[in-house]
């Protein structure tokens, strides 16, 4: 017998509304496992309900749908780190105006590699690996739900610190921003293979002393000419 079937067949009988302690935790908890594990198409409501010893009604009670479930597994996930990022560059903020480019770069880059070298980050981080290959569409959705706001705040502040670079390069060099902290928390097996182990993405010190100042450089340059 499989997992998964296994996990299937210890779903309880018990009416919605006979709650177990801890159900909307639980079913959290195991809706990120089993998400990160087979994706969202591949878990059903009954596997997520089984899987945290809970009635599989109480996924609708408390979350509406397992579309319901996945987004408030993200939304906490994406609470954390937005709440840091925006503390930090508020930080940033009242030390200097305009604030200094490397310390918005720290504010944004620093939650997100702790994050990622935590269990709880690399659950998320291979969550997100699969839904991006699963149902883009979701993750798109997602995304944009939970970072579109931090995201312009960030850009904002990459335009004040940078006032000779027009707005439009501000959003290119954003998203190649994050496309090289996505990678660098998403592929860390890569550096450590061609290094010998000499750099370690999940070193946070090590990898921002390395990231920013190669970062806030290419920021820096001016913008093509056309």
């Amino acid at each position: 017998m499989s997992v998964r079937e296994a996990i299937a067949r210890r779903t309880r009988a018990e009416p919605a509304h006979v709650q177990p302690e801890g159900a909307h935790d639980k079913l959290l908890q195991a809706a990120e496992r089993l998400f990160a594990a087979h994706g969202y198409n591949g878990v059903s409501v009954r596997e997520l309900a089984a899987a945290a010893g809970v009635n599989s009604a109480l996924v609708a009670y408390h979350f509406g749908s397992k579309e319901g479930l996945l987004s408030e597994v993200y939304r906490r996930h994406c609470e954390k780190l937005n709440g840091e990022r925006q503390r930090l560059l508020a930080e940033a903020r009242a030390k200097s105006r305009p604030p200094r480019l490397e310390a918005v770069l720290e504010a944004f880059i620093r939650p997100a590699l702790e994050v990622a070298g935590g269990d709880e980050g690399e659950s998320f981080t291979r969550l997100r690996a699969v839904l991006s290959g699963e149902n883009s569409d979701l993750l798109d959705k997602l995304v944009a739900e939970n970072f579109d706001r931090s995201s312009a705040l960030f850009i904002d502040a990459l335009c004040e610190c940078l006032p000779h670079l027009p707005r439009e390069q501000a959003y290119w060099r954003f998203h190649f921003l994050l496309g090289t902290i996505y990678y660098t928390a998403a592929g860390p097996h890569r550096i450590r293979a061609l290094s010998n182990g000499r750099c370690d993405p999940s070193d946070s010190e090590a990898a921002m002393r390395a990231l920013i100042p190669f970062l806030a450089a290419g920021l820096k340059t001016p913008p093509a000419k056309d």
